[in-house]
């Protein structure tokens, strides 16, 4: 009986100390990890948007000065078709560069963890909830954490996507310079020889055109100016849908 006893106690305290034991909760998984990068991407992709959209503008504006118009129309077209196609290769790279920021970028989104204790997972099918999010205070893979630390990983993101942007669309070295924008000025001066007497004009002209939008990215885009009210909850909201 004594020794019944004495097991009986031992085994009441083995529960009690697994019940006081923190509980582990799920990391954002891999269904997770691609639909919150596609939701970030997303809101990206309209941001750097617009700066293409200025390129564009600002070629059919400024492409032609010092250089008669007579051949503006499809010379002009060439170049934003230029444009477009190294767009569809930003807008292609965004989920990538989304993903391993959040989740392969130091320090890292991913793993398990509860411990010290903040949050209860919620049986499956239920929700976590906004003020689990407020709980969550220190890194890891479960969905709460990477809620609360949206700001950051917004900085983490905008302040990446930035310096890209600048490198594709900036100077001569640029990629947009470099493999598209460099081949059609030759190809522009070599199909109407009556415009090969403006090749520097084009090439100052594309220059300052480049800098001056490739400056405005360096300003701006960085910063959160250009993120749209609403877009934190709407993320959030997608993030505390999964378990």
């Amino acid at each position: 009986m004594k020794f019944s006893s004495a097991s009986a106690l031992f085994g009441a305290l083995s529960l009690a100390l697994v019940s006081l034991a923190p509980t582990p909760v799920q990391a954002c998984e891999r269904e997770c990890q691609v639909n919150v990068s596609l939701a970030f991407a997303s809101k990206y992709k309209e941001v750097s948007s617009d700066y293409f959209t200025i390129l564009s503008e600002k070629l059919d504006e400024y492409l032609f000065y010092g250089v008669p118009e007579d051949l503006k129309e499809p010379v002009v077209k060439a170049f934003q078709d230029d444009i477009t196609k190294v767009k569809t290769g930003w807008d292609d790279s965004l989920f990538k560069t989304v993903f391993d920021t959040i989740f392969k970028d130091e320090p890292k989104f991913k793993g398990d963890c509860n411990s010290p204790f903040r949050v209860k997972q919620p049986p499956r099918g239920v929700n976590w909830v906004m003020s689990d999010c407020e709980k969550m205070d220190y890194i890891c893979g479960n969905p709460p954490s990477i809620c609360h630390f949206m700001p950051m990983i917004k900085h983490r993101i905008s302040s990446k996507l930035s310096n890209q942007l600048v490198t594709r669309i900036d100077g001569d070295s640029s990629d947009l310079f470099a493999n598209y924008l460099s081949h059609t000025l030759t190809k522009v001066v070599d199909d109407y020889p009556q415009l090969k007497q403006y090749r520097a004009n084009f090439h100052g002209n594309l220059n300052q055109i480049l800098a001056t939008v490739g400056g405005l990215a360096t300003r701006e885009f960085a910063g959160d100016g250009q993120w749209k009210w609403g877009w934190d909850n709407e993320i959030k909201e997608l993030l505390l849908t999964f378990p």
